[in-house]
């Protein structure tokens, strides 16, 4: 075998492994971001921001492509630091426009303050949102959001009234939501479970509440 031969495979040896190390901290990076995604939509904020800050393999951004996945995780990792109330983690990412409006907007809710500053502060929400709506007609959230701060802008200075700050997260806001409780000055000892009827048992039902035929004499 020629000295030829030897330096063709060895080159192509070190190719094959050179791209099997690129694919495999690729493989790592989206592994990365799905538990990041995972720890997101299962309330663990905190693990899933530490999952995506990590930094992604200069290896795994050789790919065609993966320039996405890094975007990707970096929304995750804003995602996750709103819902924690980490506004600034939110301000940093230039991609997160929806998220940055949110966050600028719970931000002068948890603050309070007088009704001219907070509709001074409610001006640039506004604007943020008209900013997303006219890159993306189509971003109903951001059109809602938009619709919503414009009225609360319109409410407050109409009243003329300081604003009381709102801390969300301190309210057990989530991503889902509100948790769920039961009504004030409710009775819970009350509270009666009703289950459902078997067929033969509505049948038996209807049957209690009807007499026999009374049969004429004479």
């Amino acid at each position: 075998m020629t000295s030829t031969s030897w330096f063709g495979q060895g080159l192509a040896a070190i190719l094959l492994l050179a791209g099997g190390a690129i694919l495999w901290r690729a493989g790592e990076l989206e592994q990365r971001v799905a538990a990041a995604e995972r720890d997101l939509v299962t309330l663990r904020y905190d693990s899933a921001a530490a999952t995506a800050a990590e930094a992604p393999s200069r290896l795994a951004a050789l790919l065609p492509g993966e320039s996405r996945t890094v975007a990707d995780a970096a929304t995750l990792e804003a995602t996750a630091a709103y819902w924690t109330g980490d506004y600034n983690t939110v301000a940093s990412n230039p991609q997160a426009k929806l998220l940055g409006a949110n966050a600028a907007y719970r931000t002068l809710r948890r603050e309070g303050g007088t009704w001219q500053a907070v509709v001074g502060r409610l001006d640039q929400v506004v604007k943020s949102y008209a900013e997303i709506l006219r890159e993306d007609p189509n971003n109903t959230e951001a059109a809602f959001n938009y619709e919503y701060a414009v009225r609360l802008r319109a409410v407050i200075a109409a009243r003329r009234q300081p604003v009381a700050s709102l801390d969300m997260m301190k309210a057990n806001l989530s991503i889902h939501g509100f948790a769920g409780a039961p009504p004030e000055a409710s009775d819970m000892k009350k509270f009666k479970m009703i289950v459902p009827m078997r067929p033969d048992e509505r049948l038996e039902a209807e049957k209690a509440g009807k007499g026999t035929t009374k049969v004429r004499k004479g």
